[in-house]
């Protein structure tokens, strides 16, 4: 870390008790910003006067005094600790690692709860970080401490087989699995852990292979929904074009959908950042949706009069809305159009489960069927890699495969 951080006890003369003395703190530096910490414990309440304050500090302490003095040495001392192993120094980071002891710099309860904490805060990161906690308290029998040298490879197997007989399903393990797999990362880039405790890795532990239950709708099924004639703006109506919006705007998700801006929206193309990645370094890639003519009909339909570039294109979210509240909306606008598109479904005769993640799984099937690279769909979806794409692919429907097979014995119609 380059940026220099300087640190020191002092008192805190803001505010003086009733009894005359002033608290005594961490005070922090650092480009000429200054903070100040609270270094009280359970068992000692730092509050001095001044003249005993600068015998404490002074170069000669005695008795009580002195052994005062020693304790402030040791916060500076775990203060400073903390600030070398941050890669980047932030008041905020500082903060949290400073309100505990140091044994529990290698909780692994700790750093999940530093993600859900960011998670209930900002809106964005690890929603799962939660729910792994209590899995984790559960197999290992603990409430408050879990140390990283305990989640062995050994005992991630036995979790793996503990959470597949309480009938968590594979796609829910793995994704909790990602929150155990970052904190971990989180603990070495702090310095807390060496890399030989990282359970994950080559030839360390992995997650079983998924093979999801497939989604996606066939082209004439697709159609049919195409062609359907719900009554004018009604529930069915909306569900449709938001349905559709999904399936021919490169999959995009309904949280997306919600938070697009007219400033996202230019004459042939809506660019926008998918929410999930928009934090991430790592994934933070642009998605370019051409505009059909259907798009642009949905746009016209649906969106809002006033186009100003800073308004929402659908009138379901506002900026006064907190995460939470915008949260809320957003899942009930999920399933209000999930209700109306299963209704629609057997309205059309069509057998398949049809919500919002269908017309996802569709956007990406319908075109890889039709002969276009993965490596394309990839990046329209926004994934990451190519392997994650695979998953949404749909495998060919299964009077396809009736059909291939009668390749293999396509002799017995060769005529003697």
């Amino acid at each position: 870390m380059s940026t220099k951080v300087t640190t020191a006890v002092v008192l805190f003369k803001k505010r003086q008790k009733k009894n005359g003395t002033y608290p005594a703190k961490l005070r922090l530096t650092c480009d000429r910003r200054q903070k100040y910490y609270t270094i009280d414990t359970k068992n000692r309440v730092y509050e001095f006067t001044e003249d005993d304050f600068n015998k404490i500090t002074g170069p000669k302490p005695r008795g009580e005094f002195k052994e005062i003095q020693l304790e402030f040495s040791l916060i500076e001392e775990k203060a400073q600790k903390i600030i070398k192993s941050m890669s980047e120094f932030s008041f905020d980071q500082f903060k949290i690692h400073f309100g505990i002891s140091g044994s529990n710099m290698r909780n692994v309860f700790h750093y999940l709860d530093i993600k859900t904490e960011a998670y209930n805060k900002n809106g964005y990161g690890d929603h799962n970080a939660k729910s792994m906690k209590t899995a984790l308290q559960k197999f290992f029998k603990r409430s408050t401490s879990l140390e990283f040298r305990e989640v062995t490879v050994a005992k991630l197997k036995e979790f793996e087989v503990y959470m597949r007989n309480k009938g968590i399903k594979p796609t829910t393990y793995n994704r909790y699995l990602d929150s155990l797999r970052s904190v971990f990362l989180m603990a070495q880039k702090d310095n807390m852990i060496p890399p030989s405790l990282n359970p994950f890795g080559r030839d360390k532990y992995h997650s079983p292979r998924i093979i999801t239950i497939k989604r996606a709708l066939k082209l004439e099924e697709i159609e049919k929904i195409y062609n359907y004639q719900p009554i004018p703006m009604s529930s069915e109506d909306e569900a449709k074009d938001l349905w559709l919006f999904t399936y021919l705007g490169n999959g995009i998700n309904m949280t997306d959908i919600c938070n697009l801006r007219y400033r996202d929206v230019g004459e042939n193309f809506i660019t926008f950042i998918r929410k999930k990645t928009e934090h991430s370094a790592s994934t933070r890639r642009p998605i370019t949706i051409p505009i059909t003519d259907d798009i642009r009909k949905i746009i016209e339909k649906r969106g809002n009069t006033d186009r100003n570039p800073d308004n929402f294109v659908f009138p379901y979210l506002s900026d006064d809305l907190t995460f939470k509240q915008k949260k809320g909306k957003i899942e009930w606008r999920i399933q209000k159009t999930n209700k109306n598109m299963q209704s629609i479904g057997k309205k059309l005769g069509i057998e398949k489960h049809i919500t919002t993640y269908t017309a996802r799984h569709s956007f990406a099937t319908i075109l890889k069927r039709s002969g276009v690279s993965i490596e394309f769909i990839s990046e329209s979806l926004g994934h990451r890699d190519v392997g994650i794409t695979e998953t949404y692919l749909d495998s060919f429907e299964n009077d396809h495969k009736l059909e291939m097979a009668k390749h293999l014995t396509a002799f017995q119609n060769v005529k003697m």
